[in-house]
């Protein structure tokens, strides 16, 4: 394949200003790939000014970690891979070694802060470093498209999410939050067999597609919430944070999946849950094991993903994709950045 010398690349500068310029194509090692990024998706923490600015001091940034793409270059001492194989692309990734690792926390793990691609899926090529190609680089089956590739990672982290909050089936579920993190909640708690389902938003469309997705029972956040075995926090708001430890059935679980800012505190009412004994847990990010469920998952048809996309972007138009994130609006879900054309 013949490479081209230079590629547009998607940055995050700061919250209002989004740019796309043009750098080098990277080099890659000998024991390095380099990949052509087919579809990319809008993460809801690439849009939280919180998480995002404070990484910015040095220039522009690019978060894109839902990736999907063909190798376009292969190091000529990487064996097991080829120019042209389908991939899936992660970021990062624990070590796998260390004690949080060994009980079974691996996304509490250090390594999991540490970037593995250059310089990330809102660009038309990205560089799989040599640490990368071991517990970053998934193949893609055949019969998932690119789109559903870029669920993989997102899925992922729902994948850990249910398994950390203990059985599903024959349990209720509540979900807090019908955005798309709320609505991959409620299509795994549907294929896992939770005895039902209740999704609460303040927006309207966005219950509507929380029934679509596989919801029992829809309410308005302002509405009375029912008690549920499984409680899973899928938006930053503190208010249904509060709500939510209302909402936990005695002996149930309750499963942060979403957070505000770090100088937002949460009080717990230690004395209520001192005799209800709820179990409260936090799930960040995504390991290999949880990867390769969630590509399962899509591949065999139990839990569809692409019922999701309601907005496509070229890489030129990765500023207008942003502004759509960060300010929902209609029927806006999922927002995939495709570099290189559909």
């Amino acid at each position: 394949m013949i490479l081209p010398a230079s590629m547009k690349v998607g940055l995050y500068f700061n919250h209002q200003d989004i740019r796309v310029e043009q750098r080098p194509v990277p080099e890659i090692g000998p024991r390095e790939a380099l990949a052509e990024v087919m579809a990319c998706g809008i993460c809801g923490s690439d849009i939280m000014k919180w998480y995002r600015d404070p990484a910015t001091r040095n220039g522009g940034i690019n978060t894109g970690h839902e990736i999907a793409g063909r190798l376009a270059k292969v190091g000529s001492g990487l064996g097991g891979w080829k120019e042209g194989d389908r991939v899936i692309i992660t970021h990062h990734f624990p070590c796998l070694e260390c004690m949080p690792c060994l009980d079974g926390n691996e996304t509490a793990c250090e390594a999991m802060h540490e970037k593995h691609i250059e310089p990330g899926g809102f660009s038309q090529y990205v560089r799989i470093l040599e640490t990368g190609i071991a517990k970053g680089l998934y193949r893609l089956p055949d019969s998932m498209s690119y789109e559903e590739g870029s669920f993989v990672e997102p899925l992922g982290c729902v994948v850990r999410s249910t398994r950390k909050a203990g059985p599903i089936t024959g349990r209720s579920v509540l979900v807090m939050g019908s955005g798309l993190a709320g609505l991959l909640h409620i299509k795994m708690a549907k294929a896992l067999g939770a005895a039902s389902i209740a999704a609460v938003d303040t927006n309207e469309n966005r219950l509507r597609a929380a029934r679509k997705a596989g919801a029992d029972q829809v309410i308005f956040a302002a509405d009375t919430i029912p008690t549920a075995d499984r409680v899973f926090i899928c938006t930053g708001s503190a208010a249904a944070s509060v709500k939510a430890l209302e909402c936990v059935s005695r002996g149930g679980h309750i499963l942060f999946f979403a957070a505000d800012g770090p100088d937002k505190p949460l009080s717990i009412p230690v004395t209520q849950f001192w005799f209800s004994q709820p179990t409260i847990q936090f799930s960040y990010g995504a390991a290999p094991r949880d990867m390769q469920e969630a590509t399962e998952w899509i591949r065999s048809g139990k839990v569809r993903v692409d019922d999701l996309v309601t907005h496509r972007f070229s890489i030129d138009e990765t500023p207008q994709a942003f502004e759509l994130a960060a300010n929902p609006r209609d029927n806006s879900l999922k927002i995939i950045i495709h570099p290189n054309g559909a």
